[in-house]
């Protein structure tokens, strides 16, 4: 009855490794999909730099994890007039992101007495985690940069942080 039940010890251990592997939690798998996805913060600036520094353009905004949606966009730019210089920091709105990777959105209004408007778009791409293709136009009191047909501001960005 001995070799029986050494028999039958082994067939229970090997079951319950088997239950242990089976029953056990493995390594979440959006854990993995999260550091590839396009989701953090991202920083940009103008492409090529402007040779006057300044006439700066900062770019920094927040991409959803699933890459759907831009949002937390601030621009912060000095905006060159004459002998005049104003320093301009500037939210957008939340943008939705297209299949194709493009976002666009236009914000205007008036800042302490002056008018402004400011055009953005650009195409993330979710793979390398950074965004191309992107244009800035403004304009700030009668100051502007970026409106003159087929030549706005480039931009570029890349992601900084989940």
């Amino acid at each position: 009855m001995r070799p029986h039940s050494r028999v039958s010890r082994a067939v229970v251990m090997v079951f319950l490794a088997v239950a242990l592997m089976v029953t056990s939690s493995p390594a979440p798998v959006h854990a993995a999909s999260a550091a590839t996805g396009p989701g953090g913060s991202y920083a940009g600036a103008e492409t090529p730099t402007e040779p006057n520094p300044l006439d700066r353009l900062e770019i920094g905004f927040d991409v959803t994890k699933n890459g759907r949606k831009v949002k937390h966009w601030l621009v912060t730019m000095n905006v060159i007039c004459g002998l005049d210089v104003k320093l301009i920091s500037q939210s957008m709105p939340t943008m939705k992101v297209k299949r194709s990777g493009r976002f666009h959105g236009l914000f205007e209004g008036v800042q302490d007495g002056t008018a402004y408007r400011v055009e953005v778009g650009g195409k993330l791409v979710a793979k390398k985690r950074k965004v191309t293709q992107g244009t800035l136009a403004y304009k700030v009191g009668s100051c502007q940069r970026g409106n003159v047909a087929g030549d706005p501001l480039d931009w570029t960005a890349k992601r900084t942080g989940r």
